[in-house]
């Protein structure tokens, strides 16, 4: 957790907002992730790495429904859930710390739906980091039970929970 929340000018601000939401998570990162923790560059390369499986390039889109309606569109990761762009970044931020150190570690997940294939997704494949989802039987939709039980990835473990 931050000890400090950074002021930021109106003047960034207003440059910030002409960024791309990658160029934007690296601004934001980068004010809470010191250049020794995670230098720049490998900042950078993590959070282009993680947006890499979106469905557009830009990851997220503002679309402008009438003159003063717009929304943002947090659907286009693997899952189609938001909470894909949080764990996406997560998760290379883990892997590189667990690269750095030379260690493993094991993720453990309770979900009544999205949380799992999402978490899943975010780790499928990573040589460092297992993780353990449990669901409830028969409570969950079919496509979000099946995001999360047919990976066949080496570090992915699912159950389902008794009814």
């Amino acid at each position: 957790m931050p000890e400090t929340i950074p002021s930021l000018s109106p003047e960034t601000l207003l440059t910030w907002s002409r960024l791309s939401y990658q160029q934007l998570l690296c601004e934001i990162c980068s004010l809470y992730i010191p250049e020794q923790e995670i230098p720049r560059r490998d900042l950078e390369g993590l959070i282009s790495q993680a947006l890499s499986s979106f469905s557009i390039p830009e990851a997220v889109r503002l679309v402008q429904l009438k003159d003063s309606l717009s929304i943002l569109e947090l659907f286009h990761g693997e899952t189609l859930a938001f909470k894909d762009l949080a764990m996406s970044c997560t998760s290379q931020f883990l892997q590189y710390f667990l690269r750095k150190d030379g260690k493993r570690a094991t993720i453990l997940v309770g979900t009544s739906g999205d949380t799992g294939g999402s978490a899943i997704r975010s780790v499928l494949g990573l040589s460092e980091v297992d993780i353990v989802v449990v669901f409830p039987r028969r409570r969950i939709t079919r496509v979000q039970e099946r995001q999360m039980t047919t990976s066949i990835a080496d570090n992915v473990h699912v159950f389902a929970g008794k009814e």
